[in-house]
């Protein structure tokens, strides 16, 4: 691969709320993880939340439990957690990684409900790194602390980096049994990193693996990915489990010549082993339009979308697959993919962009987390970014998906929208572009893996000549003809269909009865099946009947894509954006 470049940056879409934000910059965020109570009872649907914390100063830090009763929109702190080692270099500064767990189920002499929180006690000294386990029964409120699971090195010192420990993930494997995965680099020189899992019979209590990694019973500590290269850094595991027993993991590879390219491999014995063996690296995860994710990927299992269910996946960066260039939705993408990983990945707009800002204690992106609501329609997207009275908080937001049906009335900014040139804000549930210029402003949504589906939406030419929407949207990028796609749009004298990619080609168009004035809403409809595009047109609220036309594609070009809204040569607004399946 190639040595990466700056992206040619995309707008972010909406900041996200603040989950929790930093008192000053001695403060360091990053690396949130937040749960919804499922097993709790009468607490069921409370989220109760953590992140990476770490005083700048050297002084004594902790982890902050926070929690919301309304489904995100208010937080507050419930408590906080304090060093519980003793010793050289305790209380830590370090609080690291961060996972939360609740019990599904009851384990040994734990009820369903019973808390977990694992986490990762490093010094910033370097020296040691000790993953610690607390409990809480009471959703959070008070936590025991109950034992070091595991111990490793520092993050220095070994000729691959460190012999440390890093980033516990906590499931349960198809035995029924608590199981642990994590990056293991205590075997240098051989291996600067490995994957490995440890099981617990007990909900905890004991483990499989001592915490120095010998054996304790059987199967001790099972290694999941360990490259022939030495160098290679498989780490930050995630796994997801499937309705039907698989388990799918993901992780990062970095190390010499890598940049940290997401990765996932299937179990099909509950998590015992992971594809072909732990040599086999898996298959990197890469869109059908080039992308790839890379650093610090976390994935989930949603119910929606498709009858297996779909597999999410987001991470740090968004690079392209040819030049290894960040991409313009870097840092604010959502990979989708179907459960047998079958094909190349889509992706959608993650549901806020974050900032980075390296001036700012605040590791921006870094291991970013998806939950999703019940359905899996809905999903919250959480992580620092470098925004906030004291320029960096733990910041939230939930957006569609990336699944059908579709609808933004903009009610509540744009979450979910990742803009391509052009100044852009919403209001009175109207979504405004007010630059103009000849660059084709456009704003993305949706999945780039929808196929057959219908949009309809209101636009307003604000000034200028002509706007509309994009649809079967891939590779989105700046400039006028920068997408894969087709454009419908309209202006003061008719509606047109085009081709976009990176050029542009007429291919049908209607004269709009009477003319369109400027200030004025006009309602399209854009129907795609097949090689068939069916496009309509009317002034809004009008009982008039539309025109409009069919055109179907010879060369059937684009068949999949997102959606999106554009202007050309002028100023816009659209309002009441659905998309709907059709067929």
């Amino acid at each position: 691969m190639t040595t990466a470049v700056q992206p040619l940056t995309a707008a972010a879409n909406d900041p996200g709320d603040s989950f929790y934000t930093r008192a000053s910059s001695n403060e360091f965020l990053a690396y949130s993880r937040i749960i919804r109570l499922q097993h709790s009872g009468s607490a069921n649907g409370t989220l109760i939340g953590t992140f990476e914390h770490a005083a700048k100063d050297g002084t004594a830090s902790d982890f902050v439990i926070r929690t919301s009763k309304d489904d995100g929109r208010t937080w507050k702190t419930l408590t906080t957690l304090d060093d519980p080692l003793d010793g050289e270099n305790h209380p830590s500064d370090q609080f690291w990684q961060p996972f939360l767990f609740e019990l599904p189920r009851k384990m040994g002499e734990f009820p369903a409900g019973t808390l977990l929180l694992a986490g990762n006690i490093a010094p910033s000294e370097k020296v040691r790194t000790d993953f610690v386990l607390w409990r809480s029964t009471d959703h959070g409120a008070h936590w025991t602390f109950q034992s070091i699971l595991q111990t490793g090195g520092g993050s220095v010192g070994a000729p691959h980096g460190g012999s440390g420990i890093w980033e516990p993930f906590l499931t349960v494997d198809g035995a029924g049994r608590l199981a642990m995965y994590f990056s293991d680099e205590r075997r240098e020189p051989e291996y600067a990193q490995i994957l490995a899992h440890m099981v617990s019979n007990d909900g905890g209590v004991t483990w499989s693996a001592r915490p120095d990694g010998s054996t304790n019973f059987a199967p001790g500590l099972v290694v999941d990915v360990q490259s022939d290269v030495d160098t290679d850094r498989p780490g930050m595991p995630t796994v997801a489990t499937l309705p039907d027993g698989r388990m799918v993991m993901a992780y990062e590879i970095c190390g010499a010549g890598r940049d940290c390219e997401a990765h996932t491999k299937t179990s099909t014995d509950g998590g015992a082993t992971w594809g072909a063996g732990p040599s086999d690296l898996g298959k990197m995860a890469v869109t059908s339009d080039g992308r790839y994710l890379g650093s610090s990927p976390y994935l989930v299992w949603s119910p929606a979308g498709g009858p297996s269910g779909r597999l999410l996946l987001t991470g740090m960066r968004t690079r392209y697959t040819g030049t290894n260039a960040f991409s313009p939705e870097d840092r604010q993408a959502v990979f989708i993919n179907d459960p047998d990983l079958s094909g190349p990945w889509s992706w959608t707009p993650a549901p806020f962009g974050p900032v980075a800002d390296p001036t700012q204690n605040c590791s921006a992106s870094y291991s970013p987390h998806l939950l999703l609501d019940a359905s899996g329609r809905t999903v919250r997207f959480t992580t620092a970014t470098a925004t906030g009275p004291t320029g960096c908080m733990e910041a939230t937001a939930v957006a569609n998906s990336g699944v059908l049906p579709y609808a933004d009335a903009f009610a509540k900014g744009r979450s979910g929208w990742v803009d391509y040139g052009g100044c852009w804000a919403t209001s009175g549930g109207v979504l405004s572009e007010t630059c103009g210029g000849t660059g084709g402003n456009k704003s993305i949504a949706g999945s780039t893996g929808w196929t057959d589906y219908r949009l309809a939406g209101d636009v307003r030419v604000d000034g200028g000549a002509q706007a509309g929407f994009v649809v079967r949207a891939s590779d989105p990028g700046k400039g006028a003809d920068a997408l894969d796609g087709y454009y419908v749009g309209v202006s003061s004298r008719r509606i047109v269909l085009g081709k976009q990619n990176g050029a542009w080609r007429e291919l049908a168009q209607t004269a709009v009865p009477g003319g369109l004035a400027t200030g004025t809403w006009y309602h399209l409809t854009v129907k795609a099946v097949g090689c068939t595009l069916t496009v309509t047109g009317r002034p809004s609220g009008s009982t008039a009947t539309p025109v409009g036309f069919t055109y179907k594609d010879p060369d059937c070009s684009f068949t999949r894509g997102a959606v999106g809204v554009r202007d050309q040569a002028g100023t816009a607004s659209w309002r009441h954006v659905t998309v709907t399946r059709s067929g």
